[in-house]
């Protein structure tokens, strides 16, 4: 335990990932980022994107969440926490991220909200370290795009979720237009976000694992999904 945060990463693990965690002056840097309406809506317009109806969208998957425990991850700077109902009274919560940085900052935020079943956790989303079956469901908003080794984190969140559970999850990828896509291979460059980020790829993640993907929403660049366990 650190600063109130559980470091739940294995230690063969850690180092190793090719996933770039946001830390120090990267990872306060993205948060104010996200904090700030108007910075958000220029990222949304340089990827063809309405901020409103993102959230929109979000919002209307995470008020149908079942029974708890729910994952978050990567949590980032919590852009939901004041904004959904759910992380108040449709818990707990597990916040998980790899970034030190930005579990500090999302400690701050739950503190100032006066969030109680709401847990700190530092995780690597490649071995998650909750039992089979342990999770309700798993949120994961705009991350997908930061996973080098999405086969990986499918088949853990496959694992870890709840037989009736849900993944409620959105992306960015490359199928959206000369611009959004030209952003994109900026941050691939220095390793921000992974290469295999279109469509067809994160679906075929998601069947090669027995999870039924639904595409809930297409946001220009970004996607918002939804996957459950196959029904067989």
């Amino acid at each position: 335990m650190v600063d109130g945060i559980l470091d739940m990463t294995a230690a063969d693990m850690t180092g190793s990932s090719g996933d770039h965690a946001y830390e120090g002056l990267l990872g306060e840097s993205y948060a104010r980022f996200m904090d700030s309406p108007w910075l958000q809506r220029l990222d949304a317009w340089l990827l063809g994107m309405k901020v409103d109806r993102y959230y929109e969208g979000v919002l209307s998957q995470l008020s149908r969440l079942g029974s708890g425990p729910h994952l978050d991850l990567p949590a980032g700077g919590g852009p939901f926490l004041r904004h959904a109902p759910a992380y108040r009274h449709s818990g707990p919560w597990l916040l998980a991220d790899l970034s030190w940085t930005m579990l500090r900052r999302l400690r701050q935020k739950c503190q100032s909200m006066g969030l109680r079943d709401t847990f700190l956790i530092r995780a690597d989303a490649r071995r998650l370290p909750f039992n089979t079956g342990a999770i309700g469901n798993i949120v994961s908003l705009f991350g997908f795009h930061c996973f080098h080794e999405k086969d990986r984190v499918f088949s853990e969140m496959r694992r870890c979720l709840a037989p009736e559970g849900r993944i409620i999850a959105s992306t960015l990828t490359t199928d959206g237009s000369a611009l959004s896509r030209f952003y994109l291979r900026l941050h691939e460059r220095d390793g921000t976000f992974a290469t295999d980020n279109s469509l067809d790829e994160l679906q075929h993640h998601a069947l090669a694992h027995s999870l039924d993907f639904h595409l809930v929403q297409r946001l220009g660049a970004a996607i918002l999904f939804e996957a459950r366990h196959a029904v067989r």
